[in-house]
């Protein structure tokens, strides 16, 4: 087997058991997951300049560019889930509306 083969096989390995952990971990049909992901959603916005003002009432950059780090770790998050982002807005009014 040449070079790149195992090299291939190797990286496709490593993402497969990534992926696969991501999703045992997030598991959105148990109640605690839900919780998580809904609390990890709010956190994260996906307008980065909400909630990014200063006491000036101006934009705060770096509060800013603080979202949006907050918002590609939950993009990466439900990525490797392979979840819509129409599921976790689902997840999110659950959890408001039911604390479920």
């Amino acid at each position: 087997m040449g070079i790149f083969k195992q090299a291939k096989n190797k990286l496709s390995s490593y993402l497969f058991r990534k992926r696969s952990a991501f999703r045992i971990v997030f598991d959105d049909k148990k109640q605690e997951v839900k919780c998580v992901l809904g609390e990890i959603r709010r956190f994260c916005p996906s307008d980065p300049a909400r909630n990014a003002l200063n006491k000036k009432g101006e934009i705060d950059e770096k509060q800013v560019l603080i979202n949006i780090g907050r918002r590609q770790v939950l993009s990466f998050i439900m990525a490797q889930i392979n979840m819509p982002d129409e599921r976790i807005e689902e997840i999110v009014r659950e959890e408001m509306q039911y604390g479920k």
